[in-house]
């Protein structure tokens, strides 16, 4: 909670930068939002004693508020670096832990990104197709929210929170310009953000209520239970998303 309030508060701070696809206009800057749907899936699976049901999901679908800016070298050639903060969607599965408890997983992801990306500018007139391609370079994390419910049931909440490490992915947005003055534009932006997380720590910063939280986890892709203690295998969760942005660009120049 607080590394969401600490990078909150950086986008707020620079909200004066962003990424603008200007008609040769030098250097520019824009703030957007949007919002992506689960791409470069996998599947959640929910489960009774007899009914198995999946569904595709991905921990990078969310609300997204992005910033940055760029510099147009010439009419049709730029490059730019995006801040970009997602807050996720959540996702849910249940299970039977037993007869007659029900497990409910509630999985919330976060996303912060710096993207450095090459932009391709039309020039064409007052309404101006653009394209994006850049490198994400992410800090993603995870929490997995468990609760039971039925006779018998743990009260309260157990939630293990996933950090560390880094993903690295790609980028790629196609959009559409629309002037509003002389220094201001409207731009509208399909995108796709591929990227895929490995964390390295398991926290559980809640049990359910009278039982004790369990150690902290290193995770690793490989391990040897007998001589590494609080250690368990990582998993690769799927952290890409498709969307649109709208934003409101303006030019630094002095043109």
């Amino acid at each position: 909670m607080k590394q969401k309030i600490v990078l909150i508060s950086l986008l707020a701070s620079i909200l004066t930068c962003g990424t603008a696809i200007a008609q040769n206009d030098g250097l520019s800057v824009r703030a957007d939002i949007g919002v992506g749907l689960p791409s470069g899936v996998g599947t959640a699976t929910s489960y009774n004693s007899t009914v198995t049901t999946v569904a595709p999901y991905s921990l990078g679908s969310g609300f997204n508020i992005a910033v940055g800016g760029n510099y147009m070298f010439s009419e049709h050639i730029g490059a730019g670096l995006d801040l970009n903060y997602m807050i996720g969607y959540t996702t849910t599965t249940t299970y039977k832990s037993g007869n007659p408890i029900t497990v409910t997983n509630v999985s919330t992801g976060s996303l912060f990104a710096i993207t450095p990306n090459v932009i391709i500018s039309a020039n064409s007139g007052k309404i101006n197709p653009y394209a994006r391609f850049g490198i994400v370079i992410g800090l993603p994390s995870y929490q997995v929210k468990s609760t039971e419910s039925s006779t018998g049931a743990a009260t309260g909440a157990n939630i293990e929170t996933y950090t560390g490490g880094s993903a690295i992915g790609w980028y790629a947005g196609f959009g559409v310009q629309f002037p509003l003055s002389d220094k201001l534009k409207l731009n509208v932006e399909l995108f796709d953000r591929d990227l895929t997380y490995a964390p390295t720590t398991d926290t559980n910063t809640q049990a359910y209520d009278g039982e004790q939280k369990q150690a902290t986890k290193t995770m690793v892709t490989s391990y040897n239970s007998a001589t590494q203690p609080n250690t368990e295998n990582t998993s690769y969760v799927p952290f890409g998303s498709v969307g649109f942005k709208v934003g409101i660009a303006m030019n630094l120049s002095s043109k």
